[in-house]
């Protein structure tokens, strides 16, 4: 009797000791698949977004590709603050915290409109329009930053209720680099339609002055 005990006991710690030894390559597995650090620009110099004192969210451009993200439609349904009201292509009220521009005429049509609670920026220039935002083809983007509550002391009026952000990817000074992407798509009852971005990258002084174009 004592001998079967014996020999249960011994299977068992010989099984727990083969479970430890499998379970260390998983930690490893672990650490090697620890989240990659983003660095953001949302105060005017480069920090980790663990270290922004203010609420933020950021898409990089390798999400976005594997999102297959292109237009705004595309990218706003992955940004949980944000939310808009379509008033048609290139026309879509954006808004943040319940705020927005406003249903107002835009400036597009002639007259001045409400200046918008959100401000919509492509790497340093503002692009915000009365009731309006800007409608950005998501090529060559390194990240998308959404800046979430006033950002008025960085980024001026019209951003009371928050900034959303494009920042492009900078001219590489030491490589030339190209990527080609394309798409074809057919809709029921509709026309085929096409898709096609390309992106160029050449040094014209190495490590001095490159251009990038899309």
């Amino acid at each position: 009797m004592r001998s079967k005990i014996s020999y249960a006991v011994a299977a068992i710690l010989g099984g727990a000791s083969v479970g430890a030894a499998a379970a260390e390559p998983a930690a490893g597995t672990t650490e090697g698949g620890a989240l990659e650090e983003i660095i953001v620009t949302a105060q005017k110099r480069e920090q980790s977004i663990q270290d922004v004192p203010i609420s933020m969210q950021a898409l990089t451009g390798q999400a976005l590709q594997q999102l297959n993200v292109s237009t705004f439609d595309d990218y706003i349904k992955f940004l949980p603050s944000v939310t808009t009201a379509s008033n048609g292509p290139g026309q879509n009220e954006v808004f943040m915290r319940g705020l927005s521009a406003g249903s107002q005429a835009s400036q597009g049509s002639g007259s001045t409109g409400a200046w918008p609670n959100v401000a919509i920026y492509l790497d340093n220039q503002s692009g915000q329009l009365p009731n309006r935002n800007l409608d950005i083809y998501a090529a060559d983007l390194n990240r998308i930053e959404v800046l979430e509550g006033p950002q008025g002391t960085l980024f001026g009026a019209g951003a009371e209720a928050g900034v959303i952000r494009y920042i492009t990817n900078e001219p590489k000074l030491d490589k030339v680099e190209a990527s080609v992407k394309a798409g074809y798509g057919i809709t029921t009852h509709g026309d085929p339609n096409t898709d096609l971005t390309a992106v160029l990258n050449v040094p014209l002084i190495p490590n001095t002055i490159a251009l990038r174009g899309v």
